[in-house]
């Protein structure tokens, strides 16, 4: 069994630039944490290849081995310093997680 987590973003930015911009910002502070909290099994980030304004423009998947990981992860501080800065360059979020194997 492990633990599906994905969070899918709406960036700031008027142009495409500016955009690429705030997920390069995202990447570079989400993509470190697979070194410094150990409960990460995996982590990706992904730009959207269809950009109407209803879609996500950056989406992360990641998993879990289990709940209790994945809210180590979400208090971790590294991870609340992570998501002070998404804060700053993103305007919407949602999240999902689901369980998965036996």
């Amino acid at each position: 069994m492990s633990i599906n987590h994905v969070v899918m973003w709406h960036l700031k930015g008027e142009t495409p630039g500016e955009k690429d911009e705030s997920a390069q910002r995202v990447k570079g502070v989400l993509l470190p944490l697979v070194d410094s909290i150990p409960q990460i099994i995996s982590m990706t980030l992904h730009d959207s290849v269809v950009h109407e304004a209803r879609n996500a423009d950056l989406i992360l998947t990641s998993e879990f081995a289990s709940l209790d990981d994945l809210q180590a992860y979400q208090v971790h501080p590294d991870h609340e310093a992570a998501a002070a800065v998404i804060r700053e360059v993103t305007t919407a979020r949602v999240v999902g997680d689901w369980i998965t194997g036996d």
